[in-house]
């Protein structure tokens, strides 16, 4: 359990239902994030789904950087403890959103918040990236 560094927003969405995500990765494009911009989206889409299906709550997705990273950090309001892969859930039956998120990403944690809790995922980050809404 352990929160990232601290690092700048440039990007905050809020998910209700699953239709929701659609328009989670259609937002999420207009941000460059450069060539990890699929991998981004797809472990975004999985711990919003996450949160809708496991903490039956809202997730609220933030899309944070450093000079060397980009964060995904996803809010629910599920205050139980740290996130974990149903080992006796049937294969083929989803539960690929940690795991793949693991696989994809540099370091993966959560920590508790207020009436919830946080799980992110961070991704190196060439450090002669540019930063902004793609044009």
């Amino acid at each position: 359990m352990a929160q990232p560094v601290a690092a700048d927003e440039v990007g905050r969405w809020t998910v209700d239902e699953p239709v929701e995500l659609r328009i989670l990765r259609a937002e999420m494009r207009k941000v460059d994030t450069g060539p990890a911009s699929d991998t981004l989206l797809v472990v975004a889409t999985e711990l919003a789904s996450n949160a809708l299906r496991h903490a039956r709550s809202r997730a609220v997705v933030a899309l944070l950087r450093t000079p060397d990273a980009v964060i995904i950090d996803v809010a629910d309001r599920d205050p139980r403890g740290r996130p974990a892969v149903d080992a006796a859930r049937p294969r083929r039956s989803g539960g690929l959103g940690l795991p793949l998120t693991e696989k994809l990403a540099l370091d993966v944690g959560w920590y508790p918040a207020a009436g919830g809790k946080h799980v992110w995922a961070r991704f190196a980050l060439s450090a002669s990236r540019r930063w902004g809404p793609s044009n």
